[in-house]
């Protein structure tokens, strides 16, 4: 089993294409490649936070499991698989299905937190921000949430303007100054797309 030699940190806020651009590493860099996404810990509705009108907000860095998420990455670290519980979006109706990572040289760690948890952070050797412009972004959401997880367009909006751009604003956009290289994914992916493969290639190889 390998060991962990590279970790890359990726954040930025909702629908900036974070999955896109990890298939396009993962096309990269083969099996050298494992993930490890944050999405994953989000705890159960009956643990999270209610906003003034009495709805979840899952956009918190309260709303996921750091303590699983802590046991489990440093477990990725020492060298050791691990399994992740994939998550269902809260749905009880959802069959469970886990998750087995194994430890690569290039390890992944995504999410909107990634760089606000203090340990997350202090492990990575390369973070990257991906932007896109906003308006862009909520229609990106809309399309998922309607057309994926059957949110109506009201529900879809009212999240992101009272939950999403909030924590975006508190937890995430401050980030964007501290990371190693900042990634427009608009139209495509700018050209900032090859320094973060380079930058893994020479640690790789």
């Amino acid at each position: 089993m390998e060991k962990v030699r590279f970790v890359v940190g990726i954040t930025g806020g909702s629908g900036v294409g974070k999955t896109t651009l990890i298939d396009g590493l993962r096309k990269e860099f083969g099996e050298h490649v494992s993930t490890f996404s944050l999405d994953n810990y989000y705890l159960p509705k009956d643990k999270q936070q209610l906003d003034e009108n009495g709805i979840i907000n899952f956009d918190l860095p309260s709303a996921l499991d750091l303590e699983q998420m802590q046991k489990d990455f440093d477990n990725l670290m020492a060298g050791n698989a691990i399994q992740q519980e994939v998550y269902n979006f809260n749905n009880p109706s959802n069959q469970k299905e886990y998750l087995t990572i194994e430890p690569k040289k290039l390890l992944i760690v995504e999410g909107l937190f990634v760089m606000h948890y203090e340990f997350l952070r202090a492990a990575l050797n390369y973070s990257v921000f991906l932007s896109v412009d906003p308006d862009l972004q909520l229609e990106r959401r809309l399309m998922r949430d309607v057309k994926e997880r059957n949110y109506s367009e009201k529900d879809v909006l009212y999240q992101w303007n009272n939950h999403v751009i909030p924590s975006f604003e508190s937890f995430v956009k401050p980030y964007m100054k501290q990371v190693d290289l900042v990634i427009t994914n608009n139209d495509r992916f700018d050209e900032n797309i090859h320094i973060l493969t380079s930058v893994i290639h020479q640690n790789l190889d």
